[in-house]
């Protein structure tokens, strides 16, 4: 059982019943957000609520507290765990605001590079961070299977999108690529576009050009900047993090702590 803050006031709840995407989600569709803390402070908090309550405008979601008070809520809720490093998830339902924490648990093992696999899926509306998470939790679960940190969604033409939980960057001849459209507008994608001492080109990437590719990252709020050392039987590049990867890990933390 884990401690939920529901409307200001707590609750118990299997962890699956919170869990967008699940069967047991035990709420009606709506809006969430994930946001990690150090030492009990979170990271990228003003941009995580800026897309949560512009998603709400954009589908009409009404949240019933205004977003001082959802801030103060949030803060209520890291503040109650000892831990911290956390994992905090939003969510924003009609009628209720859910808040709840874990444990971060990162194996910072990841950063020496991870493997992921290709999913045909897509998001139904990768503009919003929605709870109909249904495809995505089932492409993470996949590829959770095959002992890989992600899931890259591709489409029927093998156009690759995203992670099934993260956004995608390429580098190719020294040129920092993301695709510009049909993806989540990630926090920490957008941190990256706007800070990145390398100017972020958009473009499209097939599956097939994995070979072709010198480094491959993908980003999300829990785990910040992570490199990509093999897809499905492709090796990226030296099957090591690229140097532009390595150095853009190093700045993330300062643009991240620097914009509490």
């Amino acid at each position: 059982m884990i401690k939920a803050l529901v409307n200001n006031s707590w609750e118990l709840f299997d962890i699956n019943e919170l869990q967008p995407g699940t069967s047991v989600f035990n709420f009606e569709t709506g809006l969430y957000e994930t946001i990690r803390t150090r030492g009990h402070r979170p990271i990228l908090l003003t941009p995580h609520l800026d897309r949560l309550f512009n998603s709400a405008k954009s589908t009409d979601l009404k949240s019933p507290f205004h977003r001082k008070k959802v801030e103060s809520m949030i803060m209520q809720v890291i503040e109650s765990s000892p831990d911290p490093d956390q994992r905090v998830r939003v969510l924003l339902v009609p009628d209720k605001v859910i808040i709840y924490t874990m444990p971060l648990d990162l194996d910072y093992d990841i950063y020496n590079g991870v493997s992921v696999i290709t999913v045909q899926a897509k998001r139904d509306t990768p503009e919003i961070k929605t709870t109909d998470y249904h495809s995505c939790l089932n492409a993470y679960q996949l590829a959770q299977e095959h002992e890989c940190f992600d899931a890259i969604l591709v489409d029927e033409n093998q156009v690759v999108f995203e992670g099934s939980r993260s956004n995608l960057f390429w580098i190719k001849k020294d040129s920092l690529f993301t695709k510009e459209t049909g993806v989540l507008p990630g926090v920490t994608r957008n941190t990256i576009i706007t800070h990145s001492p390398y100017a972020v080109k958009y473009g499209e990437l097939n599956v097939l050009d994995f070979d072709r590719l010198s480094e491959l990252f993908l980003t999300n709020s829990g785990s910040g900047i992570v490199p990509i050392v093999k897809v499905n039987n492709s090796i990226i590049g030296n099957g090591v993090p690229g140097p532009i990867t390595k150095e853009l890990m190093k700045l993330y933390d300062s643009w991240a702590f620097d914009i509490l």
